[in-house]
């Protein structure tokens, strides 16, 4: 039962996603047409996404946020959540439909792994599990909107007719990296009741590090003059290439202790 609620509420997000992404260039190109659709589909895709994570969760006893197809709906997830939300506090009406267009292809990728309810194994069954999982794809969606809106930035598009790509482009930064925080030390803490060690040379958990160390530095030249303009948004864009990099190239390429895909 939960396997055909889960192809036809994956296939309703897909579906609503794309509406929304139509309608938002619509009322890019006419000025009027498809504004407020554009929006409602987001928020059903949104709800529709809300309901399959809350049916697996009970199907499965834990958050779903194991292998690609839950991952990736999760990214998604947060990256359509902050794009409503930036629609509604700023008025980013045309970063709502390259928004949806993401989340499009983070679903569509879904779709290649298995949508099977996986029990949770007995190495990776704790309560430390939510957070640092949870917090780890939160954070990848966030940067993830921190670099479409460097890119804003580094095209002179306006997301918003009030402007504020900056802040939004901060608010994404900032927030991604309290997550990620939270799920470094989560899963040093994790790592220490698995194996005994706060630290081992896996090379998922090394990346991991890298990849704080490198947001760590980017927040920290944010603020300098020398850095502003084109050298942030390069540096912004250069992160979410690490964060692909560090989930998708790892997941998928190399044998981890975070497979995405069964036999990894």
């Amino acid at each position: 039962m939960m396997q055909k609620t889960t192809i036809v509420l994956h296939n309703l997000s897909l579906a609503l996603y794309g509406l929304s992404a139509l309608s938002g260039f619509a009322a890019m190109l006419t000025r009027r047409f498809g504004r407020n659709l554009a929006f409602f589909f987001a928020v059903g895709g949104l709800l529709s996404q809300l309901i399959l994570l809350a049916g697996r969760w009970k199907a499965g006893g834990h958050l779903p946020v194991t292998g690609l197809f839950e991952t990736q709906h999760f990214l998604a997830l947060w990256m359509t959540g902050a794009a409503v939300y930036f629609h509604r506090r700023y008025r980013a009406e045309t970063f709502l439909p390259v928004a949806m267009v993401f989340s499009l292809l983070a679903l569509l990728l879904a779709g290649r792994g298995p949508t099977a309810v996986m029990p949770l194994t007995p190495a990776i069954d704790t309560p430390l599990f939510l957070i640092h999982v949870a917090t780890s794809f939160a954070a990848y969606g966030l940067f993830g909107v921190a670099a479409l809106m460097a890119i804003y930035r580094m095209t002179g598009w306006p997301a918003s007719p009030l402007g504020g790509e900056r802040r939004m482009m901060d608010e994404g930064l900032y927030l991604g990296y309290i997550l990620f925080t939270w799920c470094m030390i989560a899963g040093s803490l994790w790592a220490y009741l698995a194996w005994g060690s706060y630290w081992t040379w896996r090379i998922k958990g090394l990346w991991s590090w890298i990849l704080w160390f490198y947001y760590s530095g980017l927040l920290h030249i944010r603020g300098r003059p020398q850095w502003q303009g084109w050298p942030l948004n390069t540096l912004t864009l250069g992160g979410f290439a690490l964060v692909l990099f560090t989930y998708l190239g790892l997941g998928l390429l190399f044998t981890t202790s975070h497979p995405l895909l069964p036999g990894n």
